[in-house]
């Protein structure tokens, strides 16, 4: 049986801190982003600073020293709540594939408006360790991920990232993963998940 996904259901609901929080992650993001492009003048630099500081001071008041309580903890297939993640939204699943809509901002780049090496992995581990709890085996870790670079990956464009579980083999989940760019793959990735024994973090 296959499942047909709209992004808006992606997680069933909002994440663990709700709709509310949601938004204040696309607005951190939205940040992030902004940061990375600007060159602001000393004065607005030296505002900003403040005003982060003291979002920073009143979010370390509310710090969860249990990470199942914390509103960033994901909820379901989706990157939703946690704000360093490369957020994707899920197009198809089904018991041995995946299918998602990802775009890189510039938050994510490397230079020459290519995305940064270093988020493409982070990408297929996080997508790819989400669809093997999901469809794998629960409580797996990544024992390891080998990304090929194909091709430059491009900012601000919207991309398709897909995953295939490719065997089980007792704990050992084999699953693979492509990243397009229209037609053409930018990045493969191939990895192996672990599932964790009885008391295992």
């Amino acid at each position: 049986m296959t499942d047909q996904i709209d992004h808006i259901d992606t997680v069933g609901a909002a994440s663990k801190g709700g709709v509310e929080f949601d938004a204040l992650i696309d607005e951190f993001r939205r940040m992030h982003a902004a940061l990375c492009a600007a060159f602001p003048d000393p004065e607005l630099t030296t505002k900003l600073r403040h005003e982060f500081r003291r979002a920073a001071d009143q979010l370390e008041l509310t710090r969860e020293p249990m990470e199942a309580d914390r509103a960033s903890r994901r909820v379901g297939l989706s990157s939703r709540g946690h704000p360093t993640l490369v957020p994707f939204a899920v197009d198809y699943l089904d018991e041995r594939v995946i299918t998602a809509t990802v775009e890189f901002t510039d938050e994510h780049l490397g230079g020459n408006g290519a995305v940064h090496g270093g988020m493409i992995p982070l990408l297929f581990d996080d997508l790819l360790g989400v669809f093997v709890g999901e469809k794998g085996q629960p409580h797996s870790r990544t024992a390891f991920l080998n990304v090929n670079y194909r091709k430059i990956t491009p900012i601000c464009t919207p991309l398709r990232v897909e995953g295939t579980i490719d065997r089980i083999e007792g704990r050992k989940t084999w699953v693979s993963g492509r990243l397009f760019h229209g037609s053409e793959v930018t990045a493969d990735a191939e990895a192996l998940f672990l599932r964790l024994l009885p008391g295992q973090p």
